[in-house]
Parts: structure tokens; C-alpha cells; sequence
């Protein structure tokens, strides 16, 4: 029997699954089987890749496409692990990932989910920053990505996952099922799984009915949990917001820029690179990045356009609606930023994505605290020079100081401070 079995289900990511494949191959713990499920895909190229696939420890199940939850339990029930582990196709994991989770449910048996830190890379670069395991905390929203170790028993006492949940969460409903039958979670306090973040990912693309739908299904299949400890989402209901922000690209295809063409990646604070994708237009004729929606304090460090025979050119910002800018330090104070990129339109034609590496330095409350008082100190050494300087020829020196350190809006405020002093 082999110790570890991984389930990899695969529709259509033939691009990429050589990649995942890899990196269960270097695994440091060596009993593992991979059964990679081909659920009626469509693509030509993948269904070419999973017929030449060819390891002694892997073999490929072809079924009708039934889909994520339906395809795991295929993989699961020709499996012959005592432990199970579902990638995704286009997920990877690192070297030391099963050994370590082995290890954690060998000794432990009332650990019933071993998981651990989690990496975003592919679209948007950063660490997956998931808050800290609790069950109340996992009632309001899943804390566990899809690809934590389990016991096969395990799933067979629960009745794997639910084929109904076809509109994604299944994840989230079979750690809910193992955790009402008292299975305890452990994550290993290190980053061994990387989550590709694509410009299709399903998650992003879920629409609100669809969301309620599956939701709506969660709770039906498990009431006692969520009824014993309905508080939980009282308090989420009153404290209801979301702990994330938007960043978007604006395309003018020469019809002007709007929502609907655009492209928007979800961000943090933590997040230092962001990937949009620009296959889909044409005749583009200029661009416009709006870094995130509140105020923010952001370092921009550097844009680059990728084109699709692989070169490269920078980007520079050409104008933006900050308030301040130090350096590479621009301090946005509404929550409508704005960055119009100076490209001209020739330099689009064949254009593949663009990339943005930049820091959010501090975002909402926090960065409008640090303008205020960042503005607060410029009037108070105002306040000083006014009060011990009558020569107007220095005053213009400052104010001349002044703009060569801060844009002109900034100069502008100061300059209709005066008139208060």
C-alpha cells in the first residue's frame, strides 16, 4: 500500500501540469502514488500530454467531464494510500511538504487536516496571508486551501466530497465534514504550497448567485454545526466588511475606459507584484493603473510591459492624482487612485501583459494618518520660517524648495495655507 496518494484532477491545464507534476516528483518523502484525473477535458494538447504521460509511480484516469469534487473522489477511490493529498493542476508544492504532514498525522491521531503557509505566484506574487486557524473563524469563511493532507478513512466515514457543490467551495464543505466528526487542523508554520492565481481563476469569477447557491448548500449539510454556534455569524454580520482591495487596469481601446474593460486583481497589503493580462484587446491605445481603492501611501518601483514574442520595455507613470510624492513614494489621500502609464500606442501593438512591482507602504486609515501628519509638520516648519524670516527672497526659495521635493497640488495647499498665518 502506498503511503501517500496524490489526487491531481486536470481539465484543460495541459499547459501547466508539467510543472505541478515536477513538483511532486521532487518530494523528499518517497512512498507516493499520483493519479492524475482527466475530467473530460477538452483541449486538444492536454488530452495529447495525458496520454503521453508516462512515471512508475503515476497512472491517468480518463472520465466524463463531472466536475472538481466528482473528479477527486474518481482519483480517491482507485487510490491506495493510507494518506491523500488533492493538488490541483496548477498548483505546485514544496520538496518537504508530504514528508513534514506525514509526520504530523503519523503521531497525531486526532489530526485529521495537516496544511500549511501558502504562496501566491502566476498573476499576483505575495504570500497567501490566510488568518490563523479557529472554528469559528472557519464557520464565517474557509481558512484551508484545497490541497491539505487527510487520512482516506477518513473520507470514507464523511462520503467525500459533495458532487452537488458545483459552483467551487467543495474544499471548503469536506474540511466542515471532518471537523463535525471531531477532526483536529494542523498547519506546519512554513510556506510549502504555491497557488497559482490565473486571469480565469474560478474563484474569481463566481457570480453573487452562484456564491449564494453553494453557501446556501454548506449550511443545509451541516446545521447543527453552524446552528450550535450561530453567534459566530451574528457578529460577522455586524462586523461585515471585506479584507481585501481591488487593483485594476483600464484599457481605452479607443472607446474610452470603463469597468467592463478592464482588468482587476485583488490585492494586499503584502502584495508586491501584480500580473494583468492584455491578450484578449486590441488596438489598444493607452492604459491607466489604478493601484488599489482607498488611500494608500505606494512605493512604485517598476511597470513593464511583456509582449508576446517575449520581450520586454519599461513604463514609466506619466501623470497620477496623488497628493504627495516623495521619491518613489506617492501618497494617494481618496480611494480612487490613479496612475496614467506613458506609452504610446504603437508601443501596444502585440502587447502580451503588464507588470507592476510596487509595496503598499500603508493602506486606508493609516496612510490618510500618515498624510495628515506628513502635511501637519510642512505647516508647523511653515508656521516657524514666516515667524522668523522677513526676507521674501528666502520665501521663494522655499517655496521653489518645495516643489522640486513635492508635486504642484501639494505646493498649491501650502501656498493657500498661508493666508491663515
Amino acid at each position: 500500500m502506498a503511503k501517500v496518494s496524490v489526487i491531481i484532477p486536470c481539465f484543460n491545464h495541459g499547459a501547466v501540469l508539467s510543472e505541478t507534476l515536477e513538483s511532486v516528483y521532487k518530494q523528499v518523502f518517497s512512498d507516493i502514488e499520483i493519479i492524475v484525473v482527466n475530467d473530460g477535458s477538452s483541449d486538444a494538447f492536454t488530452r495529447q500530454m495525458l496520454g503521453s504521460l508516462s512515471h512508475p509511480d503515476l497512472k491517468v484516469i480518463h472520465t466524463e467531464n463531472q466536475g472538481l469534487a466528482a473528479a477527486r473522489n474518481n482519483g480517491i477511490s482507485a487510490a491506495e494510500g493510507e494518506y491523500i493529498l488533492p493538488l490541483d493542476a496548477d498548483d505546485c508544492i514544496g520538496p518537504e511538504y508530504i514528508e513534514k504532514a506525514v509526520a504530523v498525522l503519523g503521531s497525531n491521531p486526532d489530526i485529521g487536516i495537516v496544511y500549511c503557509r501558502a504562496q501566491l505566484f502566476g498573476a499576483v506574487d505575495t504570500e497567501w496571508l490566510l488568518p490563523e486557524y479557529s472554528l469559528r473563524g472557519m464557520l464565517k469563511d474557509n481558512l484551508i486551501f484545497c490541497s491539505a493532507l487527510f487520512r482516506r478513512r477518513d473520507w470514507e466515514e464523511v462520503g467525500g466530497y459533495d458532487p452537488g457543490m458545483i459552483y467551487g467551495w467543495e474544499d471548503y464543505d469536506f474540511w466542515l465534514s471532518l471537523i463535525e466528526k471531531g477532526k483536529g487542523v494542523h498547519q506546519i508554520p512554513e510556506i510549502l504550497f504555491y497557488y497559482r492565481v490565473a486571469s480565469d481563476s474560478m474563484i474569481r469569477s463566481k457570480e453573487k448567485w452562484q456564491k449564494v447557491s453553494m453557501l446556501k448548500r454548506i449550511y443545509e449539510r451541516h446545521k447543527t454545526l453552524f446552528s450550535e454556534n450561530i453567534d459566530v455569524w451574528i457578529e460577522a454580520l455586524l462586523d461585515a466588511n471585506e479584507n481585501y482591495y481591488t487593483s485594476r487596469l483600464y484599457v481605452d481601446c479607443g472607446e474610452g475606459v470603463s469597468d467592463e474593460r478592464s482588468v482587476s486583481r485583488k490585492v494586499e497589503q503584502g502584495t508586491s507584484t501584480i500580473d494583468f493580462q492584455l491578450n484578449d484587446y486590441e488596438n489598444i491605445q493607452r492604459l491607466r493603473f489604478d493601484p488599489i481603492d482607498t488611500p494608500a501611501i505606494i512605493e512604485m518601483l517598476k511597470v513593464t510591459l511583456k509582449y508576446q514574442d517575449d520581450s520586454s520595455r519599461t513604463v514609466y507613470v506619466n501623470s497620477d492624482n496623488a497628493l504627495i510624492q516623495l521619491g518613489n513614494d506617492r501618497y494617494f489621500a481618496d480611494d480612487d487612485p490613479q496612475c496614467f502609464l506613458d506609452v504610446s500606442p504603437e508601443y501596444l501593438v502585440g502587447a502580451a501583459s503588464l507588470n507592476v512591482q510596487l509595496s503598499f507602504k500603508s493602506l486606508g486609515s493609516d496612510a490618510l494618518a500618515s498624510i495628515v501628519e506628513y502635511q501637519n509638520q510642512n505647516l508647523t516648519d511653515l508656521k516657524q520660517f514666516l515667524r522668523t524670516t522677513a526676507n521674501i527672497g528666502a520665501l521663494k526659495a522655499f517655496f521653489a524648495s518645495l516643489k522640486r521635493h513635492q508635486n504642484e497640488s501639494f505646493s498649491q495647499y501650502v501656498l493657500r495655507q498661508c493666508k491663515f498665518f
